[in-house]
């Protein structure tokens, strides 16, 4: 049975978690509302409360704020394509390809996520470990995932393909191409719903079918 004891450091470490989310949580909001210049300790204290001495303790001070806050979008967008992937282990590739692309193109399309990318571009000149990290918590582990999964369908026999991992870089710079980057730029909305299943059947249709036109046998 916990003691007294117990009990009060399970509840401290309880209110200290739900303060660093919540500071996280803040720190998100301004940073990707504001840019990282205009962005203070002070200003995210004022939406949280307390002092910055629980800035501190939980992250050290406002370049690793950052750097925690990024990881942290990165981890719940990382969550959602992996739950994707959950879902298609007994599908055939096609329906499988489809989910795992319907979960990249929401996240790539996600306001937060753009904003995300924004600020890492703005900042990665003077951060530049910021951008490796990055890259590393996000683009590449989501790249490693499908790489994965299309190494199974290859070990099965359904594809035929020389290495996972290019093809996976492939498949997801597809999905991405011009269209994000009109996006990232601000030149144009992110799309809806029906126009990223639209993209997504495209993709999968180019990836796993190619664009060689196949010549009809010739009637004699």
């Amino acid at each position: 049975m916990p003691t007294p004891k117990t009990t009060s450091l399970r509840r401290t470490r309880r209110s200290s978690d739900d303060l660093r989310n919540q500071i996280l949580s803040a720190a998100s909001e301004l940073f990707l509302r504001d840019g990282y210049a205009n962005t203070s300790i002070d200003a995210v204290i004022e939406k949280v409360g307390g002092s910055k001495r629980a800035i501190y303790s939980h992250f050290g001070g406002k370049d690793d704020l950052f750097a925690a806050m990024m990881a942290n979008l990165s981890e719940s967008a990382l969550q959602a394509i992996a739950s994707a992937e959950e879902k298609v282990a007994g599908d055939d590739v096609r329906v499988s390809l489809t989910k795992f692309a319907r979960a990249v193109m929401r996240i790539l399309m996600d306001p937060r996520t753009v904003a995300l990318y924004r600020l890492i571009v703005s900042e990665s000149a003077r951060m530049p470990d910021l951008a490796e990290v990055f890259l590393a918590n996000g683009p590449r582990r989501a790249a490693s995932a499908l790489a994965q999964l299309l190494q199974r369908y290859a070990d099965a026999g359904a594809l035929t393909i020389s290495s996972a991992e290019e093809a996976a870089e492939h498949f997801i710079g597809m999905l991405r191409d011009d269209v994000y980057l009109e996006v990232l730029l601000g030149v144009r909305a992110p799309l809806g719903e029906k126009a990223r299943n639209a993209r997504v059947t495209q993709v999968v249709d180019i990836f796993l079918d190619g664009t060689l036109a196949r010549r009809r046998p010739s009637v004699r």
